[in-house]
């Protein structure tokens, strides 16, 4: 299992579209075969975090190849205040209920 864990920080003009914009992502990637999990949380400031688990490294980069992700990221340089900071992991241990 594969994490991602994105912290984006929006201009403060466009922190909404970008909730909305990452709102629309989550929606489509619940459809995607091997995206687990995907949480986005905001934070004041126009901060948000993005945590994405998939089954494995081809469901991850099949996300990213994903026509909806690719518009999202051709808009952050709109978006973002600066740079996106973007970790990839393999999962050691995790558990949900």
């Amino acid at each position: 299992m594969t994490m991602v864990l994105a912290m984006l920080r929006a201009e403060p003009e466009h922190a909404d579209e970008l909730d909305a914009a990452l709102r629309e992502v989550a929606g489509h990637t619940r459809g995607e075969p091997g995206a687990l999990a995907y949480s986005v949380a905001r934070q004041d400031g126009g901060r948000f975090l993005v945590v994405e688990r998939y089954a494995d490294g081809a469901a991850r980069d099949a996300h990213f190849a994903a026509p909806y992700v690719a518009a999202l990221l051709d808009r952050f340089p709109l978006l973002l205040a600066e740079e996106p900071v973007v970790e990839v992991a393999e999962v050691v241990t995790a558990f949900a209920r």
